[in-house]
């Protein structure tokens, strides 16, 4: 363990605090002068002392430190009693420098000093001592003088020197070739003593040159190189002192090129034009980049200097701490429109500068040139040319200067489409047919926007938007790993009628034109081209709505393995093209038959009835495409909580009153010819209110009537043909009250609503039923079977 020997002058500082190693534990000993030895002829005096593994002797021990300053001491002892020692070292004056208790295992001492504290070129000496186990005794003496040599200097830093024939950079990068002169700087920090450099070239990393140049030292020495073969060589540079001590070695590996495999060497220093953060100040900012031939450890000693002339003036001057700086250059100095800046690089003081010449816009300058093009964007199997797909990208290129940056603009027939200015562009339905082309505009510091426009194509007719859709059943089993989406584009999934329930519902999109998913995309936009994905929940029995789920790679909505049926559903398109498609979809449900068809996120279903979903149908058709209602002009959707704020109750002739039913179930007998000539219409709502009712009797409109009285006739010999009802109140304002009346031998007659008219325009044919709904205001209006009229015959 390490014992951090170190100088104490003045006496007053000679306590220090340091660690040894006693057997096998780590205990903390304080350094203190020691007070005059004791008297213990029992004690014996150790029998040798080494030093870095040199064994002491007359003459001084000679103890050259690498960078870590360490310094090892053994003592050995014949005595096996003695298991405590006390080490001891003293400066060149005789001062004691530190001192410390240590054990002697097995006859021998061993520690490790740091000495740092001691001075170059300096005859100090170690003495050793047996201590007994109290501290009481200690022995005599055994001293050992060592003369401390420390290396000259950590090494001297060498870096590839700028502008020479060919600048060697590094054993990755090729350059120059056979008989190709370079050059290298040694420079950093030079030690006092130094008094030469030798250095010298191998083909090993790890060995030492054939031969050594030297050199005097000094700042910025050049050292040139002239390769003789090719390949990774190495520079190897050390100092030297005065006595002829070596520093540790410095290497420098490059690489140098066969015929004709060199690379160009960038320039000395680039500039670029960055944004201007505050035009109009009178000031153009400039970012100056250091070539990366010179690594990041050599910009700490800024001496790379860089000056920048328009003409003979200098406008500019900086030197690098930094891989890039940058400066503030005087508007005035340079005019307007470009202007060539010469930029004048210097390695280190002395050294022949380096320019080239850059072009910059000082101010109202005009780009030149340009061209827009448009590429497709599409995956693999697709034709290449952008007509036949959906996706495009947008390039601007050839711009006189190089733009720093560029706008877009899409253009549908030549008129710019609303909100269409990145980069890529999600093609749309409605661009089939169409023109489309992009404008691109190039932008830079100081200079004038210029558009270009790229050559408009017309795109062709592709694939539009399909779904696919699956459905597990109660009491079904679970199939991993099977997608379960085995019909698609409006195909009846399940089996109405059966008494099998669905549990869980799985829907996705999908084209062969458009990227689709289940899911939205991540949330980095790695997935930003998907077009189009569904937003689906799912009302579970005993649980209510509930969104997607994941079991294996499936998303579905519902819910598996519970033997929960599933009572409703809801489907939304969502993605960049959620506003060209609608999902149609619809659920064939016991005692109500296939409902309606709902639409973008709607509800599909029946809730809180407690009947079960047997059959789906699911379809993507292009915005405002509107499928035929479904043969039983059903509502798509039926709350129980909402109904039931809805009795209807009807009167036959032949039968009398009959039980009365909820909002959404059918009043009456559609499949017999018994007329219908009364109904008793309760509404008893959530909100204040209730209904009117009012009867067409033998071509006759009666009175409107209230909340649960009689609207028709009992005569026998007098037929109701149609009604009129009406909410009333709070009620009226919340909701939307619609009905419709089947009528014998022509079926279901279309829906009305608030007060039209519903039936037959006379008494000849038979109303045998009725329905009444309750809409919330603002949903969709009911869609009529086959489009009938909800008032005729």
């Amino acid at each position: 363990m390490s014992v951090p020997f170190s100088r104490s002058r003045p006496h007053a500082r000679r306590a220090r605090a340091a660690a040894v190693l006693v057997g096998a534990a780590l205990v903390a000993t304080t350094l203190v002068p020691v007070p005059a030895a004791a008297a213990g002829a029992e004690l014996p005096p150790p029998t040798g002392i080494a030093l870095n593994g040199q064994a002491c002797g007359a003459e001084p021990v000679t103890i050259i430190l690498d960078g870590a300053r360490r310094l090892t001491v053994r003592a050995t002892f014949d005595d096996p009693a003695v298991t405590r020692a006390r080490v001891e070292l003293m400066d060149a004056a005789g001062g004691l420098e530190a001192a410390g208790d240590v054990s002697v295992v097995d006859g021998a001492l061993d520690i490790e000093a740091s000495v740092y504290g001691l001075t170059d070129n300096d005859v100090n000496s170690v003495v050793v001592r047996a201590r007994s186990a109290d501290g009481a005794q200690t022995g005599p003496a055994l001293g050992c003088a060592f003369l401390l040599r420390y290396p000259a200097h950590r090494g001297p830093s060498v870096l590839p020197v700028i502008g020479a024939d060919a600048v060697y950079a590094a054993p990755d990068v090729p350059r120059g070739g056979l008989g190709v002169r370079g050059a290298f700087l040694i420079t950093g920090p030079v030690s006092a003593d130094a008094k030469s450099f030798a250095y010298g070239v191998t083909t090993s990393a790890r060995g030492e040159p054939a031969s050594w140049t030297t050199v005097p030292a000094g700042e910025n020495v050049v050292v040139p190189v002239l390769p003789t073969s090719t390949g990774v060589q190495h520079l190897q540079v050390v100092e030297i002192d005065e006595t002829g001590l070596r520093s540790p070695m410095a290497t420098r590996s490059f690489d140098v090129a066969a015929s004709g495999g060199a690379q160009a060497a960038p320039p000395a220093v680039s500039v670029a034009e960055p944004q201007d953060p505050q035009p109009g100040d009178g000031l153009v900012p400039l970012d100056l980049t250091l070539t990366a031939d010179l690594p990041d450890s050599s910009l700490s000693s800024v001496r790379d200097e860089v000056t920048l002339y328009a003409g003979t003036t200098e406008v500019a001057r900086t030197r690098f701490d930094t891989r890039t700086k940058s400066v503030l250059v005087s508007s005035s100095l340079l005019g307007t429109g470009f202007r060539d800046l010469r930029v004048e690089y210097t390695q280190y003081p002395g050294a022949t500068p380096v320019s080239r010449t850059a072009r910059i816009c000082a101010s109202a300058c005009s780009y030149s040139g340009g061209t827009a093009t448009v590429v497709s964007r599409m995956w693999s199997g697709d034709r290449s040319h952008p007509s036949y797909n959906a996706y495009y990208e947008a390039r601007g290129s050839r711009f006189s200067p190089t733009a720093a940056s560029y706008t877009y603009q899409w253009l549908r027939d030549g008129v710019a489409i609303k909100g269409a200015t990145r980069k890529e562009y999600l093609s749309p339905p409605a661009d089939v047919g169409r023109r489309v082309a992009v404008r691109v505009t190039a932008h830079g510091p100081r200079m004038k926007t210029r558009s270009v426009t790229s050559t408009p194509f017309t795109v062709r007719s592709r694939d539009g938007m399909h779904v696919e859709y699956g459905a597990l059943a109660v009491g079904g089993r679970w199939e991993n790993r099977f997608c379960y989406c085995t019909t698609e584009d409006g195909d009846v999934l399940g089996r109405p009628g059966s008494g099998r329930a669905i549990q869980a519902l799985m829907a996705r999109p999908g084209s062969r034109t458009y990227i689709t998913s289940v899911l939205p995309p991540a949330a980095d936009g790695s997935s930003s081209d998907v077009a189009l994905w569904f937003e689906m929940k799912g009302y579970v029995q005993g649980r209510g709505w509930e969104g997607l789920k994941r079991k294996d790679t499936v998303r579905y909505v519902g819910s598996v393995g519970e033997n929960r049926r599933l009572e409703a559903f809801r489907i939304a398109p969502a993605g960049p093209l959620a506003a060209s498609y609608d999902v149609w979809y619809r659920a064939y449900v016991p005692r109500f038959g296939w409902l309606g068809w709902a639409k973008n996120g709607e509800s599909a279903g029946a809730t809180r009835f407690g009947y079960r979903i047997e059959a789906v149908q699911i379809r993507v058709l292009p915005r405002g495409t509107r499928v035929t209602a479904s043969g039983s002009g059903n509502a798509p959707y039926y709350d129980k909580g909402t109904q039931n704020q809805v009795s209807v109750r009807p009167y036959f002739r032949q039968s009398g009153w009959k039980p009365g039913v909820v909002g959404g179930l059918t009043s009456g007998y559609p499949s017999t010819t018994q007329r219908l000539n009364a109904l008793r219409v309760r509404v008893d709502g959530t909100y204040a209110g209730g209904v009117q009712v009012s009867a067409k009797v033998q071509g006759s409109w009666r009175p409107y009537v209230g909340n649960n009285q009689v609207a028709g006739t009992y005569h026998q010999a007098k037929g109701t043909s149609a009604y009129k009802m009406r909410l009333t109140g709070e009620m009226a304002k919340r909701y939307d009250l619609y009905y419709r009346v089947h009528v014998a031998g022509v079926g279901w007659l279309g829906w009305a609503r608030n007060g039209a008219a519903a039936g037959s325009t006379s008494s000849k044919p038979r109303a045998t039923a009725v329905q009444v709904v309750l809409v919330k205001k603002g949903g969709r209006t009911l869609m009529s079977a086959g489009g009938r009229a909800a008032y005729r015959y």
